[in-house]
């Protein structure tokens, strides 16, 4: 493809893409000029592209009065510029999309892409199994998603067709004014399904959706996002499969839920290290509670996983099954032989703080104190990158540390052979692929026993290196390490390689997999048949008497016991649900009757509140008052519709943004202002009166839902409580109310 090329890339997170798209361009033999902000994370970039023959790169000014879109949008305003003799128009993130609009405004005719790939007005097309997932190598990252794609690869030759559906997050910081021309530009350009590229890969069809996320207000919204860009970019508006595979709940299992086919069997594998970020969030983790529900089956890639989720959605424990990542054991060779004294320390993986590369860094700085010859390579990229190098040099390591960039998955079997232990201290793993991958080339490991490589390595660990606990004390990893360099000759690598390709190998897993695609239940879950009183009478009064017994037995277990208490945890506004959560159950374990009063109900999701604890909720009676629906009204929802419909009429206008811009703007405003007038004005007036209101309340709502009589205890957990606690001691003298939640109260009934 030869043509004059303006790629315009203004934001600081697609630089990969647009080096990778450029360099493909000018190699073509397109005159390509390059417009990108003036700042750090393009330096890199706009040095090694400068370079490249035929490709002009002008770098657009950053600084406090003016941002890198503004400069952009003088910069095609030129009537000689770069835009005038251009023949295809690129913009590469979110931050371009405003510009682009313009442009092609002033060129109307001017081919447009967001990619620069010729796919002839290709679409998605129906498919035998569909993959659904956030994360899939692409230019912009070729290792994310590595394991979605290893496990598309594993099964992808038992299905005719095979679709994936990859919703890559362009994201990027924008402030107010930006935020809303991105969304707005997205919008409309999303009418144009000819901008989503669908190309061939080994794998399947792969259609790659842009989602411009500059404005993350949580989960929900970002799936929301998500979801009306994949949408578009499907021809009937819905994934076209009988099987559809999603990865991470709230991201692909939410979009696998609201676009299959009502028939379609939906599997979700999770393998999320953020989930308690998600059950924090209320909308989130209801969406999660739903992909729960309709999902067919539901995979973890790792136990510990499974009873995290199971923890939090114990009603949908049952359905949650561990299928692990697959590993291509055909990728790894064993190396040569390793130095026994294991001195030359490998790390691969992100370099941010939950991967323990600090107390790691810290360790090995104590080891090479004691052993010159000793070294650590860190492989990877992060927040702490600048900080782990500040700290070696601190350190007077020299070269001895160095942090050398990600590498390609098909390169991590050579980058192995050079060294003689992989170090992995991560507080928080779901899986551990980059340990599994170091035993299937011989390389030894020393992993800190988190969540998911504790699992990984079961019964393997003293053969495949050595588990450490998870600690942030640096000292932890130095006296493992010297324990494993003891015993390094008695390691058995090859056992273990054999035994983790037996769990984690392509057959292994694949075989896995089909059975859950096509519904075979596993063994342990195969339902019990529900003879046994016909067995027993059929071997004789002498196997009926048992039996007989056993039931008897079990319906003793299941009558309950006698509580050593009754109480109720009065927490209408709680401040910390998490420490009243933790309170009321350890009441439970001393084997206290517990029910929570609250006007918050939402908040009780995420703290992790004992099943066995009821929760009666007042909110719903609250918001039905007639001074806060009132100030709802009158503050929030009459404008809000109001600027919802003025909106909708300004998007009407496809030719144009400035009206919907214009709207989006006053919609902004109002927000500030409505909650300038709720937190300062309402709430000063409101909290006033809000203890009795919630009294009332409490006394209509709540008491008829409990039984006070039988109750010993009333704990007043929030400041809102107060008034409702003192009327009920007021009233029914036998009660302990108390505002001290002391754990120890029931300590002498035990």
């Amino acid at each position: 493809m030869k043509s004059h090329v303006l790629y315009l890339a203004l934001g600081p997170n697609r630089v990969a893409a647009a080096t990778e798209h450029v360099k493909e361009l000018a190699a073509s033999g397109s005159r390509v000029v390059l417009a990108a902000p003036d700042m750090e994370e393009w330096a890199d970039a706009i040095g090694e592209l400068s370079a490249v023959d035929g490709v002009e790169v002008v770098k657009l000014a950053v600084d406090g009065s003016r941002a890198p879109w503004q400069a952009a949008r003088k910069l095609i305003g030129q009537r000689s510029g770069p835009l005038a003799d251009a023949e295809l128009l690129i913009a590469g993130d979110a931050q371009a999309l405003p510009v682009a609009w313009t442009a092609l405004r002033k060129r109307p005719g001017l081919a447009f892409r967001l990619e620069p790939y010729e796919t002839g007005g290709r679409a998605a097309e129906p498919a035998d199994l569909a993959v659904v997932a956030p994360w899939y190598p692409s230019p912009n990252n070729p290792y994310a998603g590595a394991f979605v794609q290893s496990a598309v690869a594993a099964v992808g030759d038992r299905f005719d067709k095979v679709a994936l559906y990859h919703t890559e997050d362009w994201g990027g910081p924008a402030g107010p004014k930006l935020g809303d021309a991105i969304k707005v530009t997205a919008n409309r350009f999303r009418e144009r399904r000819d901008l989503v590229p669908v190309l061939d890969t080994p794998e399947g069809t792969l259609t790659r959706v842009p989602v411009p996320l500059v404005r993350r207000k949580g989960y929900a919204d970002a799936v929301a996002t998500q979801e009306a860009a994949l949408r578009k970019a499907l021809p009937t508006g819905r994934i076209e499969a009988p099987v559809i595979h999603a990865h991470v709940g709230i991201y692909g299992g939410v979009l696998a839920m609201r676009l299959a086919r009502p028939d379609a069997r939906i599997v979700v594998t999770e393998h999320a290290t953020f989930l308690t970020r998600i059950f924090r969030q209320p909308a989130a983790r209801r969406l999660y509670a739903e992909v729960l529900e309709r999902a067919d089956a539901f995979l973890c890639v790792s136990d510990s996983l499974r009873k995290r989720i199971a923890q939090e959605f114990p009603k949908y424990a049952k359905k949650l099954q561990v299928v692990p990542n697959v590993i291509d054991f055909d990728r790894f060779t064993v190396g040569g032989e390793r130095s026994p004294e294991l001195l030359r320390w490998l790390y691969v993986g992100r370099l941010t703080p939950h991967k323990g590369v600090s107390e790691l860094l810290e360790a090995f700085g104590k080891v090479a104190q004691e052993e010159p010859r000793a070294t650590l390579t860190m492989v990877g990229s992060g927040e702490l990158e600048e900080d782990l190098l500040a700290r070696a040099e601190e350190l007077g390591l020299g070269d001895r540390f160095r942090v050398l960039p990600p590498v390609h998955p098909g390169d991590v079997n050579e980058l192995m052979h050079q060294y003689d232990l992989l170090v992995h201290a991560s507080r928080i793993e779901t899986f551990g692929m980059t340990v599994v991958e170091a035993v299937a080339t011989g390389l030894p490991v020393l992993v800190a026993r988190s969540q998911g490589p504790q699992g990984t390595l079961a019964g393997i660990e003293t053969a495949a290196g050595a588990l450490m606990d998870v600690s942030e004390d640096p000292q932890v990893i130095v006296d493992a390490y010297h324990e494993l360099r003891e015993r390094a000759a008695e390691l058995d690598l090859p056992r273990a390689r054999e035994v983790l390709q037996s769990r984690y190998g392509v057959e292994a897993v694949a075989k896995q997999l089909m059975d859950v695609y096509e519904g075979v239940v596993p063994a342990e879950e195969q339902p019990v048949a529900q003879d046994k009183p016909a067995a027993a009478e059929s071997a004789g009064p002498e196997a009926a008497a048992p039996a007989e017994n056993a039931e008897k037995a079990e319906k003793a277990e299941d009558t309950p016991a006698e509580p050593v208490g009754r109480a109720v945890v009065l927490a209408l506004t709680p401040p910390k649900p998490k420490r009243i959560a933790d309170f009321a159950n350890a009441l439970v374990e001393r084997g206290v009757e517990v029910t929570v009063v609250t006007a918050k109900t939402d908040v009780w999701a995420a703290s992790q509140l004992d099943a066995r604890v009821p929760v009666v909720s007042i909110e719903a009676a609250e918001k039905k008052l007639t001074v806060p629906r009132a100030e709802r009204f009158v503050v929030y929802r009459a404008p809000r519709a109001v600027l919802r419909r003025a909106r909708k009429v300004a998007a009407g206008r496809r030719d144009a943004i400035g009206p919907e811009l214009a709207v989006a703007a006053a919609q902004r405003a109002h927000t500030k202002v409505a909650n300038a007038w709720h937190k300062k004005v309402f709430n000063r007036g409101y909290r006033e009166v809000r203890p009795q209101l919630l009294s009332r309340i409490a006394r209509r709502e709540a008491l008829p839902k409990l039984d006070l009589q039988q109750i010993d205890h009333v704990f007043v957990a929030d400041v809102n409580s107060t008034v409702t606690g003192w009327k009920w001691a007021k009233k029914h003298p036998h009660l302990t109310v108390t505002t001290n939640l002391d754990r120890e109260t029931y300590s002498t009934k035990e």
